[in-house]
């Protein structure tokens, strides 16, 4: 205030005297301070009284305020990483007015048949697999009717690093005729506007790269990517999406019961068969359908977002948690897309609300896919029950996974197989267990911390030769979905092998995955990607502990109907057994002799159910499981891994247990006998082996085995350390060294005795007593339960007796007490 301003230029009053240490405050004195009040004396039982439940309640509020406080930092720390810069955005808008004036500007071409493609240059070749390449039709370029920015870069939810800039480029009603619908005639036209847009803009100095790529790799849908020259290559890069007007086909011919691939000309057959009926074709049907809504998915999103801020933030969250579970790319992938459109689905339901924050709605979004199985009761953002529409029965008929849009004709999981679901619903749940952990910084593990098929699975193999998936076509008879996914046998196939792999795991595997095809970009220039250049494809295995090892199959009895069903499905490793409650069964019995082996029946199951169903030799998977164990194997020999070498050990400390427990004449009998050595708890690396002493290499004396100076030094054995403990009793002394003569004494007699009542080779020591039996050798250590507190005993100067722990205490209680 001016008052006090005005006194501190005054500088203190005459005579007042300055703080100790010689400095003056500046300002108003500050008056006496008050006696400071004294805090009540507590009694000892308020001091050591539980808390209240009130207390506790208090606690446990603070506690969830620090943790929500600090995720809520992490995360806005993590959005600042990956949101697009305004900087960056104005260098983008630029570059896509360029592109939006140079597509305008692409001249048109005369009408040719759509077999007929030498009006393209040599530098471009058609970004889609014709085959069979005959096929009725013609095509003319048209400047496109409308150019519209689509997608996640218009709503602000893209995230760095790979900023995708979407536009849908709308072909002409007039380049279409009726009957564009069937055999592929409509993606050819497609694919052929591309190449057309791609042969002018490859001229332009303004593009650094101009290539092409499959949408999710989806060879039935090239798009062209189009990146800026120089530095700046790497800031976007722009897809150009070609599609029709919305109205150019009539919804009904898609439905996912109609067929739209003739049998006749996918087989070059110059007539139909007579009495075939076609079978339909969904997927073929649903990839010309999602060309037809791109616009009104995008207003769909925009209403969506539309005063929702957490919308935002939480779409961010959920697509870098795909990133890192490699989810979000492929063919079949859980895209950031289909995740903006399940998060739209829950605020249509009210299970999301426009007050929240990202947070809350990766939460929401994360317990939904947890608890919601779409492959086996599917989702509509179809408002109005318009009964001419298929409804999600007929959708589940015709696909795994089932997420249908807003118009009611287009299935947004079309090509997700059941098994891909899976998996993302079990790393929802895993999430979710992840995120009500206050002992797991879940913001690390789930956002910060990448996880491949690698770090997720058990045991991983790869099909290295993806073309050997022809064979398993022919062999499952897929005919009708080869059709349907225009000769792609790749994605034809995967399904039926995964849910193969999963009958015949059925029991030992809680997940059966896979990775999602993916085809990488190409130039303009060269042959589109054959289906076979996807690569090796791997599938992930998460076992259930308790029956992945186990040897047995265990099917029908022979009588019932279910018995030839288990008899075709395994072939000709299926044999009738009998069982001990006296039942004839079906049976599979897989060869293992070690628990190492029995780690990889699941391999011995893959290799042959692969090879007997669809037709895919051992030469083409590669397994990869157990790694590690080469690691931990002894010996030149393919044995185990130590497992039964324990087994042989706890059976040897059995019996002696049961032979201290009987002995007779000893002065305090045993009370326990418990093994501290780690063979006995079935955890040592390397368990010991029984060793024999070669009698010829030693000399004797009346007790020992005396090592020979000729001859190889013996091998050394390790001592498996068991704790004795002794009953207690009122002749024990009290003081610790009294207490470590009548533990010697009990050593010697303990050896003593069981040379005399077992014939067992002893040897006595002030501190243990060493037993020869099997080939091993056991140090039996007596135990005292007192002794620990007797040696943290500490008498003060003043004479007062004290406890407190000392480094022989601690380790005499690890010895004695924690160990075991």
């Amino acid at each position: 205030s001016p008052e006090e301003a005005e006194e501190a230029e005054q500088g203190p009053e005459p005579g007042s005297e300055p703080p100790v240490g010689g400095a003056v405050r500046r300002g108003k004195r500050a008056a006496p301070a008050a006696a400071a009040p004294q805090p009540a004396k507590l009694s000892r039982a308020e001091l050591y009284r539980p808390p209240t439940s009130e207390e506790l309640t208090q606690l446990k509020e603070t506690e969830d305020l620090f943790h929500s406080s600090l995720l809520r930092l992490q995360i806005e720390e993590l959005l600042k990483e990956v949101t697009l810069k305004e900087k960056k955005k104005k260098k983008i808008d630029a570059f896509l007015h360029e592109i939006n004036s140079l597509l305008s500007a692409i001249p048109e071409t005369p009408e040719t048949e759509l077999t007929d493609q030498a009006w393209l240059s040599e530098g471009v070749k058609v970004p889609f697999l014709q085959v069979p390449f005959s096929v009725k039709g013609r095509f003319r370029f048209v400047p496109p009717a409308e150019l519209k920015v689509v997608g996640s870069y218009l709503l602000g939810t893209c995230v760095r690093p790979e900023i995708n800039v979407d536009i849908a480029v709308t072909m002409p009603r007039e380049i279409f005729q009726d009957k564009d619908n069937l055999n592929q005639r409509y993606h050819r036209k497609r694919a052929l506007y591309l190449s057309h847009i791609a042969q002018h803009l490859s001229k332009e100095k303004l593009f650094g790269s101009v290539k092409f790529a499959y949408m999710n790799s989806n060879h039935l849908k090239p798009i062209l990517l189009l990146r800026p020259q120089g530095k700046d290559e790497k800031i976007v890069t722009v897809r150009l999406h070609a599609c029709p007007e919305s109205d150019l086909f009539k919804p009904s011919r898609f439905y996912p019961s109609k067929n739209n691939v003739r049998t006749a000309w996918f087989m070059e057959q110059s007539t139909p068969k007579e009495g075939t009926t076609e079978p339909p074709t969904p997927h073929y049907n649903n990839s010309i359908l999602c060309d037809t809504v791109m616009l009104s998915h995008l207003h769909f999103l925009s209403n969506a977002a539309t005063d929702f801020p957490g919308m935002k933030d939480g779409l961010a969250l959920l697509k870098v948690w795909l990133n890192q579970r490699q989810l979000s790319k492929g063919l079949g992938c859980f895209s950031g897309f289909l995740v903006s459109m399940l998060v739209a689905y829950l605020l249509m339901k009210r299970k999301i609300v426009k007050m929240m924050s990202g947070y809350q709605v990766l939460r929401s979004t994360l317990q939904f896919l947890a608890t919601t199985d779409l492959s086996v009761t599917g989702i509509s953002l179809a408002k109005d029950a318009d009964p001419s529409l298929p409804v999600l029965d007929d959708f589940h008929q015709a696909f795994e996974v089932v997420f249908v849009d807003p118009s009611g004709l287009v299935n947004l999981c079309a090509d997700m197989t059941a098994s891909k679901y899976h998996q993302v619903q079990f790393e929802a749940k895993r999430s979710m267990e992840i995120l009500d952990d206050r002992m797991v910084d879940g913001f690390q593990v789930l956002l910060m911390t990448p996880k491949p098929m690698l770090r997720t699975f058990d045991h991983i193999f790869h099909l290295k030769h993806v073309s050997k998936l022809q064979g398993t076509c022919k062999k499952m008879q897929l005919l009708n979905e080869l059709m349907d996914r225009g000769g792609n046998y790749v994605a034809a196939a995967l399904p039926f092998v995964v849910s193969l792999l999963a009958r015949g795991l059925s029991q030992r595997a809680q997940l059966v995955a896979h990775s999602l095809p993916q085809i990488p970009e190409w130039p303009i220039d060269a042959e589109p990607p054959k289906h076979k250049d996807v690569g090796p494809l791997t599938f992930g295995l998460l076992f259930v502990p308790e029956f992945a090892a186990s040897t047995l199959e265990k099917g029908p009895q022979a009588d019932h109907p279910e018995a030839l069903e288990f008899r075709t499905f395994w072939g000709e490793k299926s044999e009738l057994r009998r069982f001990q409650d006296g039942s004839i069964c079906e049976a599979v019995v897989w060869e293992a002799s070690t628990a190492c082996q029995k780690r990889l029946i699941p391999e011995q199951i893959i290799r042959h159910l692969l090879k007997l169903h669809a037709d895919i030799p051992e030469s083409s998977i590669c397994y990869t499981g157990a790694l590690l164990e080469s690691v931990i194997r002894t010996g030149k020999e393919t044995g185990g891994t130590g497992e039964e070498a324990m087994v042989s050990v706890v059976c040897s400390y059995d019996d002696l247990s049961r032979k201290l427990w009987n002995l007779k004449e000893l002065p305090l009998t045993v009370t326990a006998v418990q093994g501290v050595h780690p063979a006995l708890r079935y955890t040592d690396v390397f368990p010991p082996i029984p060793m024999k002493p070669i009698y010829s290499f030693h000399n004797r004396s009346k007790h020992f085995l005396l090592p020979s100076e000729e001859k190889p030094c013996p091998a050394y054995i390790t001592p498996l350390k068991i704790i004795c403990h002794m009953e207690g009793s009122g002749q024990w002394p009290q003081d610790k060294g009294a207490i470590k003569r009548i533990k010697a004494a009990f050593h010697l007699q303990l050896a003593e005795l069981l040379q005399q009542q077992h014939q067992l080779v002893c040897r006595p020591a002030a501190t243990h007593t060493d037993v020869y039996k099997d080939g091993y050798v056991f140090r039996l250590q007596v135990a005292y339960h007192r002794e620990p507190l007797i040696l943290k005993e500490v008498v003060t100067p003043e004479g007062m007796l004290k406890y407190q722990d000392t480094e022989e205490s601690r380790q005499l209680e690890l010895e004695t007490l924690h160990l075991p």
